[in-house]
């Protein structure tokens, strides 16, 4: 008698407690429906038996939504419809899929959410689904596209006058892409800063110094020729100088000095033999002419050369030397002319 007391008495406590428990869960259900009232999470109830969700996520403050991926310029997080969302929170994955003009707080609020205070949701937009990541500390790389300042590049130019600078190329401003590392802390921002730059789209400005001069210096010997289609062309020196050049003949070149062979000391010109002077056919080579001569295989420079004399015939120079050993040493040798304007 007494244990049947005992289950009817159970039996009434536990139909107490389920009708208890609809009234608190139909009291959620309007507290969530009623216009001003939102849950601050999600409220558990249970009987004993089962669990059951009632109530609704609180909305996430705009300064609590982080959004990459995103285009320039765009921050109001307003998800496009039908898109697949992918929810990560507290190690749970969660799908669900966007409504129209739907916004991140509301889309969470629709799948019963919570937000913790110090918790925040990135919305990452770049992928095909939609990523809702929501945790305290996020670390995330956002690449963005940042303007690019142009430089200025200093170079020589063989073609320019000695000490003259031109630009030669206009700077053009342009992009970069720059990768960031974000850091966010216990719910609030802790870092951004860079830590991969891409390569710069803008033109750089070219300012170029000459280096073309009339003359090479004494002793300089050539680098490199840089010749044309029409036969002229560049002598670019070992010194850095450059000289321009019209044309070019291939000759014998002989020396010559005074006092041998009645070798007087003034030329056809008039002026008096030095260093420099040569002799030339002036039916083959113009008197007057400016040359840089040196040797077919460049083991001898002998430099600037001015044609001011006479007693040769046919594609031959006389090199004027100072001693007579200098000319013996000399010969008689292939060489170059550059006919320098």
């Amino acid at each position: 008698m007494i244990e049947n007391r005992q289950r009817k008495a159970h039996a009434w406590a536990k139909r107490l407690w389920q009708a208890a428990f609809v009234l608190m869960l139909i009291g959620s259900v309007l507290f969530e429906a009623m216009p001003e009232a939102t849950a601050n999470a999600l409220y558990l109830l249970s009987d004993g038996i089962s669990t059951v969700v009632a109530g609704g996520a609180e909305r996430v403050e705009a300064d609590r939504i982080l959004l990459t991926g995103a285009e320039d310029g765009e921050t109001d997080v307003i998800l496009e419809a039908d898109r697949k969302v992918t929810i990560l929170h507290d190690g749970a994955v969660h799908y669900a899929t966007s409504r129209e003009d739907e916004r991140v707080s509301d889309l969470l609020l629709r799948e019963g959410v919570s937000i913790a205070p110090l918790e925040m949701v990135r919305v990452d937009v770049s992928g095909e689904d939609i990523l809702l990541e929501i945790a305290s500390d996020f670390t995330y790389y956002e690449t963005v596209q940042e303007a690019a300042a142009y430089t200025t590049i200093y170079t020589t130019d063989y073609t320019i006058p000695k000490g003259e600078s031109r630009v030669t190329q206009a700077g053009q401003n342009g992009t970069r892409d720059v990768t960031y590392e974000v850091v966010y802390a216990d719910g609030a921002f802790a870092s951004r800063q860079a830590v991969a730059e891409g390569e710069s789209n803008a033109t750089p400005e070219i300012v170029s110094t000459g280096t073309l001069v009339s003359a090479a210096q004494d002793g300089d010997t050539i680098a490199e020729v840089i010749r044309n289609e029409d036969g002229s062309g560049y002598l670019i020196m070992k010194s850095g100088d450059s000289l321009h050049f019209s044309h070019t003949m291939d000759v014998k070149c002989t020396a010559y000095t005074t006092g041998c062979d009645s070798v007087g000391t003034i030329t056809y010109t008039g002026t008096t033999v030095h260093t420099g002077v040569v002799a030339v056919d002036k039916s083959v080579i113009p008197l007057g002419s400016t040359m840089f001569i040196t040797t077919a295989n460049g083991d001898f420079t002998y430099g600037m050369a001015h044609a001011e004399d006479t007693g040769v015939r046919g594609k031959v120079v006389d090199l004027f030397m100072n001693t007579y050993d200098e000319c013996i040493q000399f010969g008689r040798r292939s060489s170059i002319l550059y006919f320098i304007d």
